[in-house]
């Protein structure tokens, strides 16, 4: 079973901070590539964009990262998993869940849009640094990376 990557962490693989290193070594590590939604593509393009006009990508223009990212998808060195009607239909079953657990989670549409490809494609792990992801992914019983 695959670990799921949620874009934030995807990112760290592309753009350095403070923790790339650790999720560097987990990805040099896994025997199977990450997936993710192929929401993440889209997220990323825009993180990228973010980046660069913030000048925290070292110099590489967000249309060479993207390239890249794309190459390691291309490459299979990335997994993206489509969203259909599958994926929307569980992320509104985990959003009643969260929202009436004993603590109500304010999970983001997209963060369940991700639990939901992550619970569909049957992967092993969240890695994640949200929060409110990482909490929503205990509730539903799937395990998540802490750094």
């Amino acid at each position: 079973m695959p670990d799921y990557w949620d874009s934030s962490c995807l990112l760290k693989l592309y753009c350095k901070e403070s923790d790339s290193e650790i999720f560097r070594n987990k990805i040099a590590t896994s025997i199977e590539p990450p997936v993710t939604s192929a929401l993440a593509r889209t997220e990323l393009c825009y993180a990228f964009q973010q980046k660069a006009t913030r000048g925290e990508t070292g110099h590489r223009p967000a249309e060479a990262l993207f390239h890249w990212l794309q190459e390691d998808i291309r490459k299979g060195r990335i997994q993206l998993f489509p969203v259909g009607s599958d994926v929307l239909e569980r992320a509104e079953e985990i959003a009643s869940q969260c929202y009436a657990a004993n603590e109500a989670i304010f999970l983001r549409t997209l963060d369940g849009i991700h639990l939901a490809t992550a619970q569909l494609t049957k992967s092993r792990t969240i890695i994640s640094t949200d929060d409110r992801m990482n909490t929503a992914a205990q509730l539903l019983g799937m395990a998540h990376f802490i750094d």
